[in-house]
């Protein structure tokens, strides 16, 4: 068997390993369900296949008693990285990342995950919120148009690479077929909500929240001069994809702004 280097970089469900050449694996950790690691690979070989600018799915494999992922090694650092290594680039990557967006939009799909059955089950398992409200919340999504276009489900700098000469959109746990409407709202909202943790001073927390509106404002504008979609589109699916968020590891702040966010809208 090949055997793995460093630990490149980890997050809440794995961990990304150098692994031979020009390779990395992607290890879930303990306790995460085996079909998560399937239903991966089967996503992100179907997205690689479109053509797009993402890395190469090559096999699923049993490392250490944990399901691990190969995938090709793309080379370059996060967009998030960059921003805050060069801050003056802020807008610019704003529209960079609307780009992006907007190609992956561009592509049609018939075989991924329903962003609408997706996002009933979530909403239905959300905290905080009262059956009555997802209950209205669902009603809302119901109403909202369905699509077949490829969307990311989690798309945000740090799941962009830039290189020298091209970037790539990675982690596509995520990926769903469904209204891009909705997927770039669940953007928006991270942009607009996503909270610092424990513990940072008052003035980097300002700081950060200036970095987000500055990305988010050149995001959207440039999203929105080059598509179809209008801003009341993505309005609309804000409360459900907002619900849907609840699932998710978040910080307690974040999640009583998302309820806040839900409520004032519902009333």
């Amino acid at each position: 068997m090949t055997n793995t280097n460093e630990i490149i970089a980890g997050g809440r469900t794995a961990e990304i390993l150098s692994y031979g050449k020009d390779q990395i694996l992607k290890l879930f950790r303990p306790g995460i369900p085996e079909h998560l690691s399937s239903d991966e690979f089967n996503i992100s070989s179907a997205v690689f296949n479109l053509g797009l600018s993402c890395p190469r799915p090559i096999e699923i494999i049993d490392y250490e008693g944990r399901k691990g992922i190969i995938y090709s090694q793309v080379v370059g650092i996060t967009m998030l990285k960059t921003i805050k290594k060069k801050m003056w680039t802020i807008s610019k990557q704003g529209r960079k990342m609307a780009t992006l967006h907007r190609d992956i939009h561009s592509r049609s799909v018939s075989n991924l995950p329903k962003q609408r059955d997706i996002l009933i089950d979530r909403i239905q398992h959300a905290p905080l919120l009262t059956t009555e409200e997802k209950n209205t919340i669902i009603l809302k999504l119901m109403a909202l148009k369905e699509d077949t276009k490829l969307c990311h489900g989690d798309f945000h700098p740090d799941n962009i690479m830039l290189g020298e000469k091209k970037e790539w959109v990675i982690d596509w746990m995520t990926g769903m077929e469904g209204n891009p409407a909705g997927d770039v709202a669940r953007t928006i909202l991270m942009l607009k909500l996503g909270s610092t943790s424990e513990g940072t001073p008052r003035i980097i927390s300002g700081l950060i929240s200036l970095i987000r509106n500055k990305l988010r404002a050149a995001y959207t504008k440039e999203y929105l001069d080059n598509s179809k979609i209008t801003m009341e589109e993505i309005n609309q699916w804000i409360v459900p994809v907002a619900a849907a968020r609840l699932t998710e590891w978040l910080p307690d702040q974040e999640k009583k702004e998302l309820v806040e966010l839900i409520r004032r809208n519902l009333s």
